[in-house]
């Protein structure tokens, strides 16, 4: 199926259902509840279950790291099995609506953005008698059984937090005795089972690097806690859809680092790298430029085909060799951002490694959003334009994958246009060389930022927090 039928396949369910559930507003809907094994999970103690106390974001803030991974549901059972994008959808949609009308009573607001503190701020436990009318009213209307609906009032602020339905989950390793969940992972068998939703059973076939991802985890000491069903969705001028995903939850206890150092970030535009370095004891010990060129070549040569094809489409007359170049585009887009995703992911890694390795805390130069939103849409060519995306990622990545590991995260203002020993303006004297007319200091812009660190190191190092824990992030990790 191509990224085109994909995403009108995903617009049309949602449609549809959306429009079943207003025809049937003000009515009783009579459907099979879906059951979620809760009893049998809490009563077992060989299985790891579900409290608020592992996913209360008021409560053991400080104990718990999470990291997700999304395995994707083929295309091909969804199409065999048009029941899963059917349940997938309602849930998805349940739980919007939920959110939606949530945040309005206690906001007021339509569509208020709020960042994860002010959300964990505003969800007190006061607000769960609204939360559990509200999901009452709104669940049964997207056929979604009473199991399900109890389920949810039980794990309110969660549904609230993560936008979808958290589901029991059992993750078999060896030879464990199956506890009826609704998502059954088996290492042995290489699948996951989802079950007891109020359709027949399906499985998802487990790669070797999700196999292998998983053990990484079971070794650092995590233990599987949730999964979700979700919907891959991108948002822009038109908000389009992915994939349909099973996300496995992982957390672990994490005992803090005591920073004996920071490793600074300097986000730039992929192609003009991510500056990385160690500073120890107020000293520049190790710099590094992130990702190689090869990645941002890469990059750059598939923009340069999707502009090339765009082109060919906008003057092609014929509207079916017009929407077979628009399919091609939009293959290319989904390659593109995977390929950025990837890119992101490998650059957050080894940073990560880096800080890992010298018991240093992560120091992120920050960007006023208002800043990269102008870049994004200032005169810069496309091919330079796309080189952006990817950078709001890579902080949320390097702050997950922070405390995961128990490092320190910050972001600070670290300045790449001021002089780094006088303070004053610095002018551009060639290309992303920057000279201060005052002092006649001289460096390379991708340096300037590391030695403005190097300058706050000791005010840096004072002002740095242990992690902050803050709700599990979605990211494929």
């Amino acid at each position: 199926m191509t990224p085109a039928g994909v995403n009108t396949l995903l617009a049309t369910a949602t449609a549809l259902v959306a429009a079943e559930v207003n025809n049937m507003a003000g009515t009783r809907l009579s459907t099979s509840a879906p059951w979620v094994c809760l009893v049998k999970l809490l009563a077992c103690p060989h299985a790891p279950f579900i409290t608020n106390r592992d996913f209360s974001h008021s409560t053991y803030k400080a104990m718990y790291a999470y990291r997700t991974l999304r395995i994707e549901i083929p295309w091909k059972l969804i199409e065999e099995r048009p029941d899963v994008l059917d349940l997938v959808t309602r849930m998805y949609l349940a739980v919007g609506e939920y959110v939606k009308r949530l945040l309005k009573e206690l906001t007021g607001q339509e569509e208020p953005k709020l960042t994860t503190e002010e959300l964990d701020r505003l969800l007190t436990p006061e607000k769960r008698e609204l939360a559990c009318k509200i999901i009452e009213e709104t669940f049964p209307r997207y056929g979604l059984g009473r199991a399900l609906v109890r389920y949810s009032k039980f794990l309110w602020r969660d549904v609230a937090f993560y936008r979808a339905i958290p589901l029991d989950v059992q993750l078999r390793a060896e030879n464990e005795r199956d506890v009826s969940t609704a998502v059954f992972v088996d290492l042995k068998s290489g699948v996951v089972r989802v079950r007891k939703l109020g359709i027949p059973p399906f499985a998802v076939e487990l790669k070797k690097s999700d196999i292998s991802w998983i053990r990484r985890r079971l070794e650092e000491g995590a233990r599987l806690k949730l999964a979700f069903l979700g919907v891959e969705k991108r948002n822009g001028e038109k908000p389009t859809y992915g994939r349909l995903y099973v996300a496995l939850v992982f957390a672990r206890e994490v005992t803090p680092v005591e920073p004996r150092g920071i490793v600074v970030v300097d986000v730039n535009r992929l192609d003009h790298g991510i500056m990385v370095g160690v500073v120890k004891d107020g000293k520049i010990v190790k710099r590094k430029r992130l990702p190689d060129e090869r990645a941002v070549r890469k990059l750059r040569k598939l923009h340069e085909e999707i502009s090339r094809l765009e082109e060919r489409a906008a003057k092609e007359a014929d509207p079916a060799r017009r929407g077979q170049l628009e399919d091609k585009v939009n293959r290319l887009k989904s390659k593109r951002y995977r390929k950025i995703r990837d890119v992101v992911a490998r650059i957050a890694k080894e940073i990560i490694e880096l800080a890992r390795q010298n018991n240093a805390a992560v120091v992120v130069d920050t960007i006023e959003e208002k800043t990269y939103s102008a870049r994004k849409q200032s005169g810069e060519s496309g091919d330079r334009k796309h080189l952006y995306d990817g950078l709001g990622q890579l902080r949320k990545r390097l702050q997950a994958l922070a405390q995961w590991y128990g490092l320190p995260y910050m972001e600070v203002r670290l300045y790449s246009t001021k002089c780094p020993r006088c303070g004053a303006k610095m002018v551009e004297e060639r290309k992303r060389i920057m000279r201060c007319p005052s002092c006649g200091f001289s460096d390379t812009r991708d340096n300037i930022p590391l030695l403005w660190a190097k300058r706050r190191y000791w005010e840096i190092l004072q002002k740095i927090k242990q992690p902050v824990f803050s709700p599990i992030k979605l990211l494929t990790s």
